[in-house]
């Protein structure tokens, strides 16, 4: 099992761990709690929690459940009533969001994301439906997502340097591809919260970004 070791104010560490190789079912009895507020939902489609309902519902007959022993929380992920596997699990002490929400559903994939806060880069999973298998570098972080034409920009390193490139991922083709950062979001702190899909199309996409602190904006497009 991976872990990442989690770091919040007063230095305290939980763990949340992402599992390919088997899954766990809690065998205590379920307890739903509610989503945190404080989640951007925004680009959230779900985890939906609620007293009566803890699956969120995917594209082809795929869901994804949310259950916790009262010492960790699971994402179980399942087609119809079929168990596939865990996607991740995490200290009860976690918020909901370090634990894993799902930011894009495509036809036959979905992103999972999982954030912390401050300012960090939000960690995400580009899962194959059909198998449960994680397309991409585990550990990347999210940059933007046109869900319309399902496609992901991502940087494998979550703080990149400029020697880093940004990679598109077509989720219909499974191919993906890289290209240069803006050289001006360097320099900066939250690179990858400056940048900005702003059109996609078969051939091209481009990108909006931020700089000088903010306060100058520029977009650059790329052949596809």
């Amino acid at each position: 099992m991976k872990k990442v070791a989690l770091v919040i104010p007063f230095f305290l560490f939980f763990s949340c761990k992402s599992d390919k190789d088997k899954f766990v079912i809690p065998k205590n009895e379920i307890k739903i709690s509610k989503v945190n507020q404080d989640i951007d939902t925004s680009k959230i489609i779900a985890i939906q929690k609620t007293e009566e309902n803890n699956e969120t519902y995917l594209k082809g007959g795929f869901s994804i459940i949310y259950s916790t022993d009262n010492e960790e929380q699971y994402l179980i992920f399942k087609k119809d009533e079929k168990v596939i596997d865990t996607l991740n699990s995490c200290s009860f002490g976690c918020l909901e969001k370090n634990l894993g929400y799902v930011i894009s559903d495509f036809d036959d994939t979905f992103i999972l994301g999982q954030s912390f806060g401050g300012g960090n880069p939000t960690v995400i999973q580009l899962y194959e439906k059909k198998t449960g298998k994680n397309l991409i570098k585990q550990y990347s972080a999210i940059i933007d997502v046109d869900t319309t034409k399902q496609v992901v920009l991502y940087s494998e390193n979550d703080v990149p340097k400029q020697t880093d490139r940004m990679t598109l991922f077509d989720a219909k083709t499974r191919q993906k591809k890289t290209y240069e950062f803006p050289k001006e979001v360097f320099g900066e702190p939250e690179i990858l919260n400056r940048i900005h899909l702003t059109n996609t199309t078969d051939k091209s996409f481009t990108i909006e970004y931020e700089f000088d602190e903010y306060n100058q904006k520029k977009q650059k497009m790329y052949s596809r």
